[in-house]
């Protein structure tokens, strides 16, 4: 089982799965895939997500799953069969990932491909499988789980928007400043090939502690992400930047479906340490627009620009803030975390550096919170910080918050203000409102999961 291979609890992995298949009735049977299934649930994924045309891109998103990817494989695969007709109808599947906290790492189980057929929808498959998925990544040990989807779907399910997903700016063609007269380009982009692994691997790991929630990346996870087919959605281009002396300084990663309104995103752009963004960008931004305009000739798509989809913050932005460009908000990752309470006290030094770095350095007390089901309280002792369960009692409340909606402060996407102003049921007392700010001040993240 790939749980095993990746060196998770292997006992408790095969404890949850004792569970499946399942019997769900009326001829369906919940189990994990096979190798066998690969083809099958290809062309599933092809159809339903293709809708009015199949869709071969996602046909091919399937395979890669099961055949290539480090950490998955037809054991992380969940499916819903049809007994009597012999077919699939509902699908998803479980990608186990270290990500990390302030550089504290924690287990994530990032959840995939999650599709049904029109004709089974509204049957509680989707839930039923959820129940399964849930409980085989509490085994392999993850305290959350993640998923980027569609519109409020998921917080059917315990998830939470609690992280932020893109996001950048978006740069016209005419507004990227054209090369001098008789200028040669400084820096040219190439492939990124195995002999590159190490060097990218290490410029990624930098631009990962910029982040409050990053996901590392393994040599196994970056040669996945080179041998997967081009006609895949998870193929995007990586290209190492050269200068003109032919060494590398940096890289990028480009994607290549022109969406967001005919725009050729950029999500990965790392340098070298001492490397001038202000000097390089106008020259990246040039070899962008090159590749941009192939691709949307390939695809027979309009094209209007580049869009640098590396979240709310980046250096490069910073670096080329003279130029007419419009930001883009970003949409956000839904969060699950099945055990609060657990999760902030495995984080706790990251909280308790907060709190160091602030006012309230060194500072006793506690904060109790009610989440109108259940509650928490937060106990600082000199500096340091637990949780602990807590039932709520109206007249000893010091801050409230809806069901799960705390999360976005425990990973830094809004300040208490923000969500204050526009959820009325969040609210706390003077002196709990600074220290929760204190405690959990907004910060940026920007995940790249594979």
């Amino acid at each position: 089982m790939t749980s095993l291979k990746v060196g998770l609890p292997g006992m408790k992995v095969a404890l949850a799965l004792t569970q499946l298949p399942r019997d769900l009735g009326g001829d369906l049977v919940l189990r994990t895939a096979t190798l066998d299934d690969t083809e099958p649930l290809a062309q599933f994924c092809g159809r339903v997500f293709g809708r009015d045309q199949f869709d071969s891109i996602a046909a091919e998103f399937s395979r890669a799953y099961i055949t290539l990817h480090p950490a998955v494989g037809a054991a992380n695969v969940l499916i819903v069969e049809d007994t009597r007709a012999r077919k699939i109808v509902s699908t998803m599947l479980l990608i186990p990932q270290t990500w990390t906290y302030a550089g504290i790492p924690f287990g994530v189980g990032r959840v995939e491909m999650v599709a049904t057929d029109p004709d089974h929808r509204r049957r509680g498959l989707v839930r039923a499988q959820f129940d399964a998925l849930h409980a085989i990544s509490a085994a392999m040990g993850h305290q959350v789980q993640g998923i980027t989807g569609i519109y409020w779907f998921y917080r059917q399910f315990e998830y939470e928007y609690a992280l932020d997903l893109g996001g950048g700016k978006m740069i016209t063609f005419d507004a990227i400043p054209a090369r001098k007269e008789n200028e040669t380009e400084p820096y040219r982009l190439r492939g990124l090939t195995y002999a590159d692994i190490a060097f990218a691997q290490s410029l990624y790991a930098r631009d990962c502690a910029r982040s409050l929630i990053a996901c590392p990346r393994a040599e196994a996870d970056w040669r996945y992400l080179l041998d997967i087919s081009p006609d895949s959605y998870v193929q995007c281009p990586y290209n190492i930047l050269e200068n003109a002396d032919g060494r590398a300084v940096g890289y990028i990663a480009t994607a290549r479906e022109l969406g967001m309104g005919a725009w050729y995103g950029a999500f990965e752009i790392a340098l070298i340490e001492g490397q001038s963004l202000r000097a390089t960008m106008p020259p990246i931004l040039r070899a962008l627009a090159v590749m941009a305009r192939e691709e949307a000739q390939k695809q027979k798509k309009e094209i209007k620009g580049i869009y640098l989809n590396l979240g709310r913050a980046h250096p490069a932005y910073d670096a080329i803030a003279d130029l007419p460009a419009r930001m883009r908000p970003p949409y956000a990752w839904y969060i699950r975390v099945a055990d609060s309470i657990a999760f902030i006290n495995h984080v706790a030094p990251a909280l308790e550096a907060n709190l160091a770095r602030s006012a309230f350095a060194g500072h006793s007390g506690e904060i109790k919170i009610n989440e109108y089901r259940g509650g928490m309280r937060l106990i600082l002792e000199q500096g340091r910080v637990r949780a602990e369960t807590w039932q709520p009692l109206d007249h000893e409340t010091d801050a409230g918050f809806p069901p799960r909606v705390f999360w976005q402060m425990l990973f830094g996407r809004h300040t208490l203000a923000e969500l204050r102003e526009v959820l009325p049921d969040v609210w706390a007392k003077d002196d709990a409102w600074l220290l929760l700010d204190a405690l959990l001040p907004k910060q940026n993240s920007f995940v790249v999961a594979v």
